[in-house]
């Protein structure tokens, strides 16, 4: 049995973060936290996400344990709940157990053997920045505007992230200086393209985000690092690159 209290802002980004790759999730739980690894229908983008038990109000599992899980039943079960109410969630071995104030909801459980779960890549990526959260997502955002590609190209002293319209006279691009990170580890000049669909319903996800981690190596998947609920959680999320110029 699994039984736990928290708040339903954190429960709801939760659900957000995985609704971005599938709708589907095996969730493990241990008495340290919980855990998924999620992986979209075409294979083209994964996301871990690691939850310590400190972010609960309160965390009971009686034993190691998997179930499997509609998130989006579980968002629709939420979307009565004010961010500051407390969900209390219990899963018994056939259903889940979804009450706050008043309101009390049940949803059936998923044999989490039916659902796939990615291994996660062990990748070797020689960049990295650390910068400011809405710096990204304003660059994502202004990208969405233009196309359907997002090109990132990190030079010795910049990362910029950049769309091409139709045409070569239509286009936007997001300068991010080395002098605002607050980590910038450069090794080689990197230019890499990326779907932006994947890439702007993951950062859309992320409302406890302050200080994104972003690893950039040409034409190689693109890894993004960041902490989540108050840093005790990390979200990792790797997207595989698009082999465009731009």
């Amino acid at each position: 049995m699994v039984e736990f209290k928290i708040d339903a802002r954190s429960l709801r980004e939760f659900a957000d973060i995985v609704v971005s790759l599938n709708q589907e999730a095996k969730i493990d739980f241990t008495n340290k936290g919980l855990s998924t690894k999620i992986i979209d229908p075409a294979h083209i983008a994964m996301v871990l996400l690691e939850i310590d038990k400190d972010t609960f109000q309160d965390f009971k599992v009686e034993d190691e344990e998997s179930i499997g899980i509609d998130i989006e039943r579980l968002r629709n079960a939420m979307k009565l709940a004010s961010s500051t109410d407390i969900i209390n969630f219990k899963a018994d071995g056939k259903r889940i157990s979804i009450k706050y104030g008043n309101l009390s909801y049940n949803i059936p459980i998923i044999d989490p053997s039916s659902i796939s779960t990615p291994k996660m890549l062990n990748l070797e990526i020689p960049n990295k920045i650390i910068t400011d959260f809405n710096l990204v997502l304003t660059g994502i955002k202004a990208a969405e505007n233009f196309a359907d590609v997002v090109t990132f190209h990190m030079k010795t002293d910049e990362l910029k992230i950049l769309a091409k319209g139709e045409s070569d006279l239509e286009n936007a691009e997001l300068s991010i200086p080395k002098s605002l990170a607050k980590e910038y580890v450069f090794s080689e000049e990197a230019k890499s393209s990326y779907s932006l669909d994947y890439l702007s319903n993951f950062v859309r996800s992320l409302e406890s985000v302050t200080d994104i981690s972003i690893m950039l190596k040409t034409d190689y998947p693109l890894k993004i690092e960041a902490p989540v609920f108050n840093g005790k959680g990390k979200v990792t999320f790797i997207l595989a690159p698009r082999i465009e110029s731009i």
